[in-house]
């Protein structure tokens, strides 16, 4: 449902932030990751809202980043079996479907159907409202394909104003821009434009064939953003943009998939392979598996590139873990890297609440934004 860069966006969201022709974009492949819990200030006279964890949130994220460290020192994981063994067993796949069914975790209702009935007319009636209410310009192509669009909302805003760009999860395989447009409001009422990025799915097109098309959606952002913003992290793109790189402000990953090689064989999301993940390409789609030493050189500027990961409390174990194992793996590339779980929230919930104004990571992006325009 949200959530990467670099290579691939998909069961996840990402939204990137840019400035004063600056862009944010981000690919994913790489769902969602959380490392420590971060403090963001109050806007102006705004109510704060108080991002500080539970004691038993703070304590049970530390004994998890101490398991995954364990594990990975142990060459416990489930990638590293199935890299050395091949397919899993029956038991071991069983727990996989469990653990990348986001629905299942969720405890606001009673069954996992009704949590997806629930998201699907929340972010269509949300979307819808803002297709009403703000000024629009929809269906900008940026490739050739049918969801080869942009909607950009707060069309009316100074040709400078800041940009958001936000890039829906579904698995790569649903969802669509046209439903994804419910963070809209809070941010162009604050003068923040906001660009939601359409692709096609999974499986009209492989996994890596969307994140190629993702890149190019990369591209079109940048020139929208130096002529009226944006920027993509893998070292081709900035091979492609130079200097350019340094706009990119913001990347928040939200619930997201970072590796994929153990979805290769979930039949819930993988279904006769349908995202075309295969052992040439398992480790290059996946996030956790990338350098990012090409980025070093950003993060060592006064103004760098800031990364914010963000998990829910009830979404499942593998997704905190990977959150946890992205943030760590970003900042030992010198990146900073902020981790939130957030308590009380699950897969879906996290990002429904990106239509409140007073939402915390909403007030994240804000405070952010606010913080960038007084330099």
């Amino acid at each position: 449902m949200v959530k990467q860069m670099n290579i691939i966006r998909p069961a996840s969201s990402v939204g990137l932030i840019t400035h004063t022709r600056s862009f944010i974009s981000w690919a994913t492949v790489f769902v969602v990751c959380f490392a420590l819990v971060a403090n963001h200030p109050p806007l102006g006279t705004a109510a704060a809202v108080e991002t500080t964890p539970p004691v038993q949130v703070t304590r049970w994220l530390d004994k998890l980043s101490r398991y995954v460290r364990f594990r990975s020192a142990k060459s416990l994981s489930c990638a590293g079996i199935m890299d050395d063994s091949g397919p899993p067993s029956e038991s071991t796949l069983a727990r996989w479907e469990k653990q990348y069914s986001p629905s299942a975790w969720s405890v606001r209702f009673p069954t996992p159907a009704e949590v997806i009935d629930f998201h699907l007319k929340f972010v269509t009636s949300e979307s819808d409202k803002n297709k009403e209410q703000l000024e629009t310009l929809l269906d900008v192509p940026y490739g050739s394909g049918d969801r080869d669009k942009v909607d950009i909302y707060g069309n009316n805003l100074p040709p400078d104003a800041p940009l958001f760009v936000y890039i829906h999860g579904g698995y790569w395989q649903m969802l669509e821009k046209e439903t994804s447009a419910y963070p809209a409001k809070p941010l162009v009422d604050r003068g923040i434009r906001v660009m939601i990025v359409g692709y096609e799915l999974c499986p009209e097109v492989t996994l890596e064939e969307l994140v190629r098309q993702i890149k190019v959606a990369g591209e079109f952002v940048l020139n929208y953003a130096t002529e009226n913003g944006v920027n993509m992290l893998d070292q081709a793109f900035q091979d492609a943009v130079g200097e350019e790189l340094n706009l990119l402000k913001d990347v928040y990953l939200i619930s997201g998939v970072y590796n994929v090689q153990e979805l290769r064989y979930t039949k819930s999301v993988n279904k006769d392979n349908l995202l075309g993940i295969t052992d040439t390409n398992a480790k290059r789609l996946s996030p956790l598996y990338a350098s990012y030493d090409h980025l070093r050189s950003v993060s060592e500027q006064e103004d760098s590139l800031r990364f914010h990961v963000y998990v829910a409390e009830h979404d499942s174990d593998v997704f905190r873990e990977m959150s946890i194992e992205m943030s760590e793996l970003l900042r030992s590339f010198g990146m900073k890297c902020d981790l939130s779980v957030l308590p009380g929230l699950d897969h879906f919930d996290i990002v429904e609440n990106l239509a409140s104004s007073d939402y915390t990571i909403t007030s994240a992006i804000l405070a952010g934004v606010v913080a960038e325009q007084k330099k």
